[in-house]
C-alpha cells in the first residue's frame, strides 16, 4: 500500500513506527499501543496511543481474531501491497497488538542479499553496494544476523574492483548493464560488437585480456602489433546459469558459418569488455537461424546444458548408484527416464537423458566415482561411451606418470 500524505510532522512519525514494527513485532508477538508508544519515547518522540491507532486507519489495518482468520487474509493479499498492517483482537474485540507483513520478508530479503554477495559476476565493491540498497528498498536494517557479510573480503572476484569508487551512493555492475544492453539488442533487432576476454596474470595480479585469432592481447604489446578484436553478433537469448550469464548468438565467424550443426555460439558475459551496439547492422532472429523452437524453453535448455557449452543434443544411458540420485535431481529436475530392466534400485539406476555430450562430458567426469556411461546408440570406438573411457585413460596417465 502506498503511503499517504497526512498533516505535516505525521508521516514522519509513521516511518518510526514502521522502523518499530520492523524490529520488535512479528505475527507470533504483537505489539501492544503502549509499547510502540514507549519505544518512540526511547527514540526522541513523545505521543499517546492515539498515534499508533492514527498510523492503522491510515494503513487500513486488517483485523483478525484467529489463526485461521489471519491466514485467510494474508491469501488475499496482493503480491504487490508494499505493507499491510494487521491487528490482533481478542475474544471480547479488545486489541492484543500490532504487527506489519511486507512484500518482501526478513528470509526473503537475506536471500536477495546472499545472492549478491556470494555472486560470481559482481566485485567486492559492487555486491557491498547493492546489497545495501536492497537492504534499504526493503526496509530492513543489517543487524546481528547479517555480521557475516563482512567476511565476503575477497568474494567475489575482485577483476575491475580497483577503478570503482566505493564512496558512490549508486555503483551498478559493468556485468549487468551489459546483460541490459543485450537485452535491448535483442527487442530491437541490433547486432552487438565486443572484444571477447580471458583471464591472464601479469604484473603479479590477475587481468582480463582481449582475445583475438593470434591469442591474447597484453596491455604491454606494442601498438604496432596490436589487432582490433571486436566480434560481430547476432544476440538470440541471454541465460543465467550456474551463477554467470551467457548470451547464445551468432557471429559472423568461418567456424559457425562451415557447420552444419552449430547454429550459435555461447559468450560469458562477464568475460566481454567494450560492448556496444554494432552501427548500421541488423541482427537476424532466432526464427531465421532456426532455433526458436530449441530455445523456447530456457529450463529445459539449461537442463541439457549443465555446462553451457555448444553442441547436438542427444539421448544418453547412464548408470548411477543410488544413493547419488539427489544429484540427478539437482541438475535435471524430473527431466530424465529410469529405464532398463536390469536395473538394481538398490544399487544402482539405469536413466536416459537428453543433453549436449560436450557439456555432459565434464559433469560425468565430475561424477565419476558414481556415475558410468552405458550407452548412446553408437558402438565401439566411435560411442560416446568410449569417448569418457578415452578421456579418463588420459586423465590417469598424468598420475601414473609418477609412479614410473
Amino acid at each position: 500500500m502506498s503511503r499517504p500524505e497526512t498533516g505535516f510532522g505525521e508521516h514522519y512519525v509513521d516511518d518510526i513506527i514502521r522502523d518499530v514494527l520492523r524490529e520488535y513485532a512479528n505475527r507470533e508477538k504483537p505489539i501492544g499501543a503502549s509499547a510502540i508508544v514507549k519505544c518512540l519515547k526511547e527514540k526522541g518522540i513523545t505521543h499517546t496511543p492515539t498515534v499508533v491507532r492514527g498510523f492503522a486507519n491510515r494503513m487500513g489495518a486488517r483485523e483478525y481474531v484467529t489463526k485461521e482468520e489471519c491466514d485467510e487474509i494474508i491469501k488475499e493479499c496482493r503480491a504487490d501491497e508494499r505493507e499491510v498492517l494487521f491487528v490482533k483482537k481478542g475474544e471480547k474485540g479488545r486489541t492484543i497488538g500490532y504487527w506489519m507483513m511486507e512484500t518482501i520478508s526478513e528470509s526473503e530479503w537475506m536471500f536477495l542479499m546472499d545472492s549478491v554477495l556470494y555472486s560470481k559476476i559482481l566485485t567486492k565493491k559492487e555486491a557491498d553496494n547493492l546489497a545495501k540498497r536492497i537492504t534499504f528498498l526493503a526496509g530492513k536494517s543489517f543487524s546481528d544476523l547479517t555480521k557475516y557479510r563482512h567476511k565476503m573480503r575477497n568474494q567475489p572476484y575482485t577483476v575491475g574492483d580497483k577503478e570503482i569508487d566505493e564512496k558512490e551512493g549508486h555503483i551498478e555492475s559493468r556485468v549487468l548493464k551489459s546483460v541490459h544492453l543485450i537485452r535491448v539488442a535483442i527487442k530491437e533487432r541490433k547486432k552487438v560488437e565486443f572484444n571477447l576476454c580471458v583471464y591472464d596474470y601479469g604484473d603479479q595480479s590477475v587481468r582480463l585480456v582481449p582475445y583475438g585469432k593470434h591469442g591474447k592481447v597484453l596491455p604491454e604489446t606494442p601498438d604496432r602489433y596490436r589487432e582490433d578484436v571486436h566480434r560481430v553478433v547476432s544476440p538470440f537469448e541471454v541465460i543465467y546459469s550456474n551463477g554467470r550469464y551467457y548470451m547464445l548468438g551468432l557471429g559472423a565467424d568461418l567456424e559457425t558459418e562451415r557447420s552444419t550443426d552449430l547454429k550459435y555460439k555461447l559468450y560469458r558475459v562477464d568475460l566481454m569488455d567494450d560492448l556496444s551496439f554494432a552501427p548500421r547492422t541488423v541482427a537476424i532472429t532466432k526464427k531465421e537461424a532456426g532455433i526458436e523452437e530449441e530455445l523456447a524453453n530456457l529450463f529445459k535448455y539449461r537442463m541439457e546444458n549443465p555446462y553451457m557449452f555448444t553442441g547436438k543434443v542427444e539421448r544418453v544411458r547412464i548408470r548411477v548408484d543410488a544413493d547419488q540420485f539427489t544429484q540427478i535431481v539437482d541438475w535435471f529436475s524430473d527431466d530424465f527416464k529410469v529405464v532398463g530392466h536390469d536395473a538394481n534400485e538398490d544399487a544402482y539406476y539405469d536413466i536416459e537423458v537428453k543433453v549436449n555430450l560436450n557439456s555432459f562430458t565434464f559433469w560425468v567426469l565430475q561424477y565419476s566415482g558414481c556415475v558410468e556411461v552405458l550407452e548412446t546408440g553408437k558402438k565401439g570406438d566411435d560411442s560416446y561411451r568410449n569417448h569418457i573411457k578415452e578421456t579418463l585413460k588420459k586423465a590417469l596417465e598424468k598420475y601414473e606418470e609418477d609412479d614410473k
